[in-house]
Parts: C-alpha cells; structure tokens; sequence
C-alpha cells in the first residue's frame, strides 16, 4: 500500500483542520452543555468541514486528475467505511453525555486521530494513487 505514492496529497491544513473539527463536534456531545448549544456546535463543526474540504482549491487539482486517468468518482466502499466508525462515535457520544473532562478530551483525541488517519481515504486523494493499477471496463 505504502508502494503507492498519491498524486495528490491533501493538503496539512485540510487534514488538521477537519480533524479538529470533526473531534470537536463529536466531543461537545460528551459534555453538559445545553443539547442546543451542543448539537449546534456538532452541526457547525461538521458543515465547515464539509466546507474546507470540498471548496479548497486542491478539489479542482482531484477532478482535473480524476478526469485524465479515468478515474470513477463513484466513492469506493474504503472511502464509506471510514465515515461509518465516524457515524458510529457521533451516535455514541451522547450517551457519555455529562462526562467528565477527561473523558471529554479523550473522545476528541481518539475522534481527531481517527479523521486525521483516514480523512485521504474519505476525500478520494489516496484512491488517486491506485490509478496506474486500475483496469479499464
């Protein structure tokens, strides 16, 4: 896996920002704020994400090399995948709802880890790098 070099890498900024982003709004889901404040910050948190990632400029520099590789940007299920233990920690984290602050920090660390490791999967920039290896239909 690690043989395969991504054309295009997505950007650090990109990765740290959602990573940030994203563990934090999973994150204030474990505390005792108000549920508006909280679901209000997951909400915001996850739609400038949303933002970052899919109006950066590096996007355009994806489809140009999508296009000229016959790339599908039908999303693979490496790309889903991802997103479902993503899912799956937001809809857990209410029930830790009142935690303490260290359980807090914990889930952000982990959410953040986990976004930081897998965000090139999710956004298709690692799919790039198995383009020479891919068979035409």
């Amino acid at each position: 896996m690690k043989s395969h070099v991504t054309p295009i890498p997505t950007p650090a900024i990109i990765r740290l920002s959602a990573s940030v982003l994203v563990g934090a709004a999973i994150a204030v889901l474990t505390t005792d704020l108000s549920p508006t404040i909280k679901f209000g910050v997951t909400a915001a948190g996850l739609i400038i994400t949303l933002l970052l990632a899919f109006m950066h400029p590096y996007r355009s520099e994806v489809r140009m090399y999508r296009l000229q590789h016959n790339i599908s940007p039908v999303p693979t299920p490496g790309q889903v995948m991802p997103l479902f233990v993503t899912w799956l920690m937001l809809m857990v984290a209410p029930f830790f709802s009142g935690a303490a602050l260290w359980v807090t920090i914990l889930v952000f660390v982990i959410v953040a880890g986990w976004i930081f490791l897998t965000f090139p999967h999710i956004d298709g920039t690692r799919k790039l790098a198995f383009a020479n290896t891919q068979e035409a239909p």
